[in-house]
């Protein structure tokens, strides 16, 4: 699997449709499903993770770097007004932030795993959700 992380995204996104998808024709956008069969895969063969869906606690070292603010997209405005505000700026010169509820999208997208798949996708990233303050609840 080292030789497909280092392709581009659709080299990979045909990698993940021909691994697990069971439909031959292998045609359309990876479901969330695949992908996250793809990411349990890595996880459990210790493969390493492209940075986009490596957990965080790996890129941002929190051990290691005393950060003084964590955002959360949930709340890019808010959280971006603070740090702007804390910094001296004037939080009136940069846009606003639309950021749409995105639950039911969620909802949707993790109603395709099997409770399998949910759990140990959940083991992988535990830490990011402990460290960032989001709870979990299967």
């Amino acid at each position: 699997m080292h030789v497909v992380c280092r392709h581009s995204f659709h080299a990979l996104a045909g990698y993940i449709k021909r691994k697990y998808r069971e439909d031959t024709r292998h045609v359309g956008p990876v479901t969330f499903r695949e992908f996250v069969q793809y990411i349990i895969d890595l996880a459990d063969n210790d493969q390493p993770f492209n940075q986009h869906w490596k957990p965080m606690y790996k890129i941002c070292q929190p051990c290691r770097i005393h950060y003084d603010f964590i955002g959360h997209t949930e709340t890019m405005t808010e959280d971006s007004r603070y740090v702007l505000s804390r910094l001296g700026i004037d939080v009136d010169l940069f846009p606003h932030y639309n950021v749409h509820n995105s639950s039911d999208r969620v909802t949707e997208a993790l109603a395709q795993l099997t409770k399998s798949e949910m759990r140990r996708l959940i083991e992988i990233y535990r830490p990011d959700f402990e460290l960032f303050g989001y709870s979990v609840n299967i």
